[in-house]
């Protein structure tokens, strides 16, 4: 009709395009923060540019109703591009990669708020051969996930503790292992994070290596 032509010829702006499913797409950092469900992935990527800051990724959770205290820990795992461990950063080892993460230390009891335990990576420190780091928690004295509320990861500029990403665990399960969020190394620089809230079965971080690299 007449009247839909002279709308066109008024350069009326086309239909916006649907928003992509969860999952689906690239999320970047442009817009502020992310906050993440279960296996959606961001583009650690602000203004076009890769992150190459320091970042912390903050890990923290609370004793289920008024439970027992819950000493989890958190690490992170370094892979090659063959899902190879290249080494791991957790209580008993605060530094890796020649210092490109770093571990806060151990925390007992889970209680207070804010983060538990927090894990720094140099963004540019990382050396090539690393392609992949997957971020874990684990209970050491074997309490189970059922035991825990509120569980949750959050990326953060180590600079100026500008909250970056966040995913929180819906659910539990009663095992003694969590993998949590993952960073892959893209072929074109950039790194990209994707939440996982895979549980597993593992108290130590040697428990952990197999099942962290099944999820690479």
């Amino acid at each position: 009709p007449a009247g839909g032509r002279r709308v066109r010829r008024r350069g009326a702006a086309p239909p916006a395009p649907p928003a992509a499913a969860p999952g689906s797409g690239k999320i970047n950092l442009d817009k502020g923060r992310v906050s993440l469900q279960k296996n959606q992935t961001v583009s650690l990527v602000k203004g076009g540019r890769p992150l190459t800051q320091s970042v912390k990724m903050g890990l923290g959770w609370e004793p289920a109703w008024g439970g027992r205290p819950i000493d989890l820990d958190a690490s992170v795992i370094a892979y090659g591009p063959d899902r190879n461990m290249i080494d791991a950063c957790y209580f008993g080892k605060l530094h890796i990669l020649g210092g490109a993460v770093q571990h806060s230390g151990d925390n007992l009891t889970g209680e207070g708020s804010g983060d538990d335990e927090t894990i720094t990576v140099h963004m540019a420190g990382l050396p090539p051969e690393v392609t992949g780091l997957v971020f874990t928690v684990s209970s050491f004295n074997g309490q189970k996930f059922s035991e825990v509320a509120k569980a949750y990861c959050r990326l953060l500029d180590a600079r100026t503790g500008e909250e970056l990403v966040r995913f929180d665990l819906t659910g539990s399960e009663p095992k003694t292992g969590v993998l949590m969020a993952k960073f892959i190394r893209q072929y074109s620089g950039e790194w990209e994070m994707t939440a996982l809230g895979e549980f597993v079965k593992s108290r130590t971080v040697r428990d952990l290596v197999k099942p962290a690299a099944q999820a690479l």
